[in-house]
């Protein structure tokens, strides 16, 4: 199979089938419902959030330096959760400082494939600490400008640990508030303000997170590939706007809409096709435009696929999709399709 066709390709295990949903919530939920809980609200924000992660996860606390993660003070206060000297925590310099810790927030987010502890900020700089700190072992790695989220799993949480056992990591998705795909307001279907495509950025951001990982659970495989791209943006879509637009899909990967769906230079198109010649990559994105235009049109002659409580149906059925083949029929609308 040559590079191009094995692009093109779906899921491997998409058409086996689903366990039965819900699934079970993983038990190290409990430690961030107990978070929540004793501060009496279903959000936590500030300098309580801040503390209480820092306790739980002294990468927090430690210098974004080249190196760190190799660094005797890594592996006594991150690997084997010793207490942070204080005189030697200064000898190897200052953690980067938070540039609003009031504005930090912590929620747990719903999803019928596992709930997720979600971590939100809008400073930019917050985001990029927590994501360094917690995804690339404090080294102070360059974050891509349209990079806004990250699902980190795997992750060293002492708090875990203590109440769980040390075989014990933490999962959690980081978000930044920012308009989804750097696409301005002004270009979103249903006029929207941009207060509120900011929101609806942060929905459609958090569920396509979701949608990733419950690609990863149910079928094994969480792809640097368009098909994903496409299958995670029109859940978030629908989730966040009602609906899926090509259009927006297509400015939101990075693409001229409006000159032929041209590639732009360092658009979040060239993240998923860098094995690819240009003239592949071309391809893939044009064979991913032509899909995206097909489920707008499938999905508004087909509207009871857009309700919230076909939400799984619809992630079943996408998922059956090729990038190479059209989009194929939908499933009849039935009673038990429904999970609430």
């Amino acid at each position: 199979m040559n590079v191009l066709a094995s692009y093109g390709q779906g899921f491997a295990k998409a058409w086996e089938p689903w366990p039965p949903l819900p699934l079970d919530a993983a038990a190290e939920l409990g430690w961030w419902q107990a978070l929540l809980a004793r501060h009496g609200d279903e959000r936590l924000q500030g300098m309580p959030l801040v503390a209480a992660l820092q306790a739980a996860m002294p990468q927090l606390q430690l210098p974004q330096v080249a190196g760190i993660s190799d660094s005797d003070l890594y592996r006594r206060a991150v690997l084997r959760g010793e207490p942070l000297d204080a005189d030697v925590l200064a000898e190897a310099g200052p953690p980067p400082c938070w540039q609003h810790p009031q504005a930090l927030s912590l929620w747990i987010a719903p999803h019928p494939v596992g709930a997720m502890p979600v971590l939100h900020t809008p400073s930019r700089a917050d985001f990029e600490r927590l994501v360094r700190a917690l995804a690339h072992r404090g080294e102070p790695v360059a974050l891509a400008d349209g990079v806004h989220a990250q699902a980190i799993s795997g992750l060293i949480h002492w708090g875990l640990i203590s109440q769980y056992g040390r075989d014990s990591r933490a999962r959690l998705i980081v978000l930044h508030q920012a308009p989804y795909g750097s696409v301005a307001a002004k270009l979103v279907p249903g006029g929207l303000s941009d207060s509120d495509w900011l929101a609806a950025s942060t929905t459609l951001r958090l569920e396509h997170e979701l949608t990733h990982l419950a690609t990863k659970r149910l079928l094994g495989e969480m792809r640097l590939n368009l098909l994903d791209e496409l299958i995670a943006d029109a859940m978030g879509m629908v989730q966040a706007l009602g609906c899926f637009d090509a259009g927006l899909f297509g400015r939101c990967l990075g693409l001229a809409i409006d000159d032929g769906d041209s590639p732009i230079v360092n658009g979040r198109w060239i993240s998923y096709v860098r094995e690819l010649s240009a003239d592949e990559a071309r391809t893939v994105v044009a064979l991913v435009m032509a899909r995206a235009r097909e489920l707008e049109h499938v999905l508004q002659r087909e509207p009871w696929l857009l309700q919230p409580s076909q939400a799984m149906v619809r992630l079943q059925w996408l998922c059956q999709q090729r990038l190479d083949q059209p989009i194929s029929a939908v499933p009849q609308p039935a009673e038990e399709h429904a999970i609430c």
